[in-house]
């Protein structure tokens, strides 16, 4: 996919998909405000313990027998409480913080897969299966876990910050002073590492795009593999895509590892360099700039415990800080990520125009003897032409007949190239008619069909159907005049019978038998253990290549749509079946206007009309008898096929 998200851009929209779970965010930020009370209560307590009951004694101002154990029982106590709500609204904070998280996450794989829906079929030539897997999956769980622990840290971090630093000055201005610019310092040195960081995690989500796609075509191909003995390359492939995601691995794993070193290092110097200054100002008696009766006296000279308590402050200061970027820097991957799928959501759609000729299902309406719009599933409705006449200003309704005109059609696949897949396509198809196309492969034969369907959009020309522009009929309700049968028809984890519906949800279990046995799949299914309610396991695996062709023709029979494009749809079938089932296909094709791609020749010598493309161009036309009589190309290449003509 072709970069065109920024950084920033992606952030803002991992945000927006948050908007949902307002509630849940202000409930967790809530709980975390609570336990950083919780928390610099605790911070100011262990000074109070100092002040109050160390430096009397250190300083000769009480006996080690006027020490108060119950009130010093009773502030540990409270110092214990402190933490106890701390851990406990940690833990609800971080509860609804998951629930933002992961909702989250499933808001944006819906809007994904929605997404991938409307994309046309070109997305899909330009996009391996696996680099969208990885980021419908896998970059969605990173954006989860990284929402989670950004939201939990940025937060805490705000909060914790903000309220330390209050504190922070109440208790020595003159100290949080100089605290500001080191700490503004250390901020600095710490995003321009997290800045030139990340190149590194784009290439490790990058890589790892890569080994999906690498994977899911290896796990689709393992017996074209094994039958051409590819392990080796495959494997050498595999131990080089895992060298790079090592390499990618340990730079930016090396880079994340040395920025907690340098914040470290970094955030124990100022603490370094304030424990001295505050050694400074105690040893001289010098005011610290307090409000008077805050861990020091009227005067704000430092003590003991101010010192204990301001550094107990100050890592209650810095340590949010390194959480938040320690958790910004990790989360650089869900930046890549967020990218990644931020870049599939700007993937344009195909342009929805106003396109005025629609497609619709009507049923005569017996009191007003006139046609009027139905449900697409009323079993007594069938499909017509919705147009607006500007005379009589309604609308008119005329069945549709599946009349497909070609004329000087030119296609190619990249806009951007001279080349062109189909050039000055021009035939006729009439309902009833069975038309063939022939030729090699790569000649522009399923090009042809697939411009019908509307997967591509040709360059020029034009293509009709009963006279209607096809640019101008609704894409969306167009393939419900039409029947596609491909090579490797898909089928769903469901039911035989929930397969064979899903052309016709309507079928009654008669009608499907009945279907059933025009494509001597009858019997094939009731062998099975279930019968017509044996679930089909991952698209077909627990039956054969030629009987998952079978059930895909059988839908093709309950369908019943005007247009049938039959692409390569009997190539799985032996010879005898395919000669039974031909006579069902006949039968089939009656009343529709069928389309026929095929490389047996054998399949289509009925044909009302063969169309022979080579090279993108439709080079013969006629019956099989006439194309024969011609000894051209067709006649090659039945010839090849055949030993005699």
């Amino acid at each position: 996919m072709k970069e065109k998200f920024s950084s920033w851009q992606a952030i803002k929209l991992l945000f927006s998909f948050a908007k949902d779970f307002k509630k849940q965010t202000m409930l967790g930020g809530i709980f975390s405000f609570i336990n950083a009370i919780a928390y610099i209560f605790g911070s100011l307590l262990i000074g109070l313990v100092v002040s109050s009951f160390f430096d009397p004694i250190a300083n000769g101002k009480s006996p080690f027998e006027d020490f108060d154990t119950s009130r010093f029982a009773l502030v540990l106590v409270l110092l214990a409480s402190c933490y106890i709500a701390y851990g406990l609204f940690r833990y609800l904070e971080n509860r609804y913080f998951v629930k933002v998280s992961f909702g989250t996450a499933t808001n944006i794989r819906k809007k994904l897969i929605a997404k991938m829906l409307k994309l046309d079929i070109s997305f899909y030539d330009r996009n391996k299966a696996g680099d969208l897997i990885s980021t419908v999956i896998g970059d969605v769980t990173n954006i989860a876990f990284s929402l989670n622990q950004v939201l939990s840290a940025i937060i805490n971090a705000f909060i914790n910050i903000t309220l330390s630093l209050i504190i922070m000055f109440l208790v020595s201005a003159k100290l949080t002073l100089i605290v500001i610019p080191l700490t503004l310092l250390m901020l600095f040195c710490v995003m321009l590492l997290i800045k030139k960081s990340q190149p590194y995690f784009e290439s490790v989500r990058h890589a790892f795009g890569k080994l999906n796609a690498f994977v899911e075509e290896t796990l689709t191909n393992t017996k074209i593999t094994n039958s051409f003995e590819k392990q080796k390359p495959i494997l050498k492939q595999l131990e080089d895509l895992t060298r790079e995601i090592r390499n990618v691995s340990f730079k930016s794993d090396l880079v994340s590892r040395s920025f907690e070193i340098i914040y470290s290092i970094m955030s124990n110097i100022i603490i370094l360099v304030i424990a001295g200054i505050s050694a400074f100002f105690f040893f001289r008696q010098e005011p610290i700039w307090g409000v008077p009766g805050i861990m020091g006296n009227a005067s704000t000279i430092a003590t003991s415990g101010l010192i204990v308590t301001y550094i107990s402050l100050n890592w209650n200061f810095l340590g949010p800080f390194q959480n938040a970027l320690g958790t910004i820097f990790g989360a650089q991957s869900a930046v890549a990520s967020a990218t990644r799928i931020g870049n599939l959501l700007a993937e344009p759609e195909p342009a929805v125009k106003d396109q005025k000729i629609k497609i619709v299902k009507v049923a005569l309406n017996s009191e007003t003897n006139s046609f009027q719009e139905t449900q697409t599933n009323d079993p007594y409705g069938f499909y017509a032409w919705k147009i607006f006449n500007a005379d009589t200003n309604i609308f008119e309704y005329k069945s549709v007949k599946g009349t497909v005109e070609f004329e000087n059609v030119f296609f190619k696949y990249n806009h951007n190239s001279e080349t062109y897949q189909l050039k000055e396509a021009s035939f006729t198809a009439k309902r009833g008619q069975k038309i063939a196309i022939v030729g090699p492969t790569g000649a522009g034969k399923t090009t042809i069909v697939n411009l019908l369907s509307k997967y591509y959009e040709y360059s020029s020309g034009s293509i009709k159907i009963d006279g209607h522009e096809l640019k101008e009929i609704d894409t969306r309700n167009l393939r419900d005049i039409m029947t596609i049968v491909l090579q490797d028809s898909f089928l769903f984890n469901e039911s035989i019978i929930d397969n064979l519906k899903i052309s016709n949800p309507n079928a009654t279990k008669e009608e499907i038998i009945q279907a059933a046995k025009m494509t001597h799949s009858h019997d094939f299914i009731l062998s099975m253990e279930k019968g017509y309610d044996t679930l089909i396991e991952n698209n077909g695996a627990n039956i054969s290549q030629g009987q998952r062709q079978l059930l895909s023709l059988t839908r093709a029979i309950l369908s019943n749509r005007n247009i049938l494009i039959l692409d390569e749809a009997t190539s799985n079938i032996d010879s005898s079946t395919e000669r039974i089932v031909q006579a069902s296909m006949f039968k089939l094709m009656e009343y529709k206007t069928a389309f026929v791609i095929a490389h047996r020749l054998s399949t289509i010598k009925n044909s009302d009309l063969i169309l022979v493309v080579n090279d993108g161009k439709i080079i013969e036309r006629g019956t099989h008898d006439s194309l024969l009589g011609q000894k051209g190309f067709y006649y090659n290449l039945y010839k090849s096929q055949f030993n005699e003509v």
